[in-house]
């Protein structure tokens, strides 16, 4: 192997190792920022396959945090945050299909379909985002909607909120 060869091989390989420590170091120092990275992305492709086909969230459990955390690929109908003035709000973890949520805004549509299997397509109507922690339901009174869909966004103690109305068939 010719000496200008080996070394651009020897250069590759050592840029390579030290991208990998650069990431490796990042993942264990700050890990929300490996994970907020990787929700941008998420979101930027979604967004991109959402405009060829619908996007489609599952209903599934009526619970709380048990039932949220099976992690089955299914939104969780949350009787915590039963209340006046807020629709039912069906939540699933942002890593467990709940980032269908993050990139919706209002007039976009996602197919919502019921414990049943039936499936019906929904227009956002309104999107609240709010703390992760030490949030009440009164802070979603008012929002628009017959049912919403709640996620957390990836890598920050927040928490997107979007309400539902059925299209007419």
């Amino acid at each position: 192997m010719s000496k200008p060869r080996r070394t651009a091989l020897t250069t590759v390989g050592a840029a390579i190792v030290a991208a990998a420590f650069a990431v490796g170091t990042t993942t264990i120092v700050a890990p929300e920022v490996v994970e907020r990275a990787y929700g941008v992305v998420q979101v930027t492709v979604a967004k991109v396959v959402n405009s060829v086909a619908l996007p489609e969230a599952r209903l599934g459990a009526t619970g709380g945090q048990r039932e949220l955390d099976r992690f089955d690929g299914t939104f969780t109908r949350m009787v915590a945050y039963d209340r006046e003035g807020v629709p039912p709000v069906w939540a699933a973890h942002n890593n467990a299909g709940g980032d269908v949520v993050l990139p919706l805004e209002i007039g976009d549509e996602i197919v919502v379909m019921d414990a049943g299997g039936t499936a019906s397509i929904h227009r956002v109507v309104d999107v609240r985002v709010t703390a992760k922690s030490g949030v009440t339901s009164e802070e979603l009174v008012g929002l628009g909607g017959d049912v919403a869909l709640q996620s957390c966004f990836f890598g920050e103690p927040r928490m997107r909120f979007v309400g539902l109305q059925p299209v007419d068939a």
